[in-house]
């Protein structure tokens, strides 16, 4: 486990990098971003001392998910690699429950976003199939998941 001390706007890793190691936040703040440094740019969060990120590349050996960049000043970040990952989960008990934590609340927000967007799509569809009676007369016909969740939304308003 090596600190490193690194200054505004240097870039931890980026979205698809390989993920090998996870950095916890001694001091400072970082910002995590989706599609970062393009129009479609979006920062997800902010972490500060005390938070960590990274981990699921570590966990899984999936591509980085997002871009990290330091956001303040100069900022120490503890990278973890996957040698050390072990001797850190077993000699750090809060930490390992902080990260469980952390994985919880993504899994929970996506869990919500995912619903609001099968929402979205479903009341699109529903409004695009009103006064439909055959199958044939969507004009998404072709796909035939949106037709089962229209019917799925439909089903549950009747309930």
């Amino acid at each position: 486990m090596r600190e490193k001390a690194l200054r505004k706007g240097t870039v931890v890793f980026k979205q698809g990098d390989a993920g090998d190691c996870m950095y916890y936040v001694r001091w400072g703040k970082v910002g995590v971003f989706v599609d970062y440094g393009t129009p479609k740019q979006r920062q997800l969060a902010e972490l500060n001392a005390g938070d960590c990120f990274g981990e699921m590349g570590l966990i899984d050996g999936e591509p980085r998910s997002a871009t990290v960049v330091v956001m303040e000043g100069e900022t120490v970040l503890e990278r973890i690699g996957e040698d050390e990952f072990a001797e850190f989960l077993a000699s750090n008990p809060n930490q390992v429950y902080a990260i469980i934590q952390q994985l919880s609340h993504k899994l929970r927000q996506v869990t919500k976003d995912y619903l609001e967007v099968c929402q979205s799509v479903a009341g699109a569809v529903g409004e695009s199939a009103d006064g439909v009676d055959d199958a044939s007369d969507y004009h998404f016909a072709q796909d035939e998941r949106l037709r089962e969740i229209h019917d799925r939304q439909a089903a549950a308003g009747d309930a």
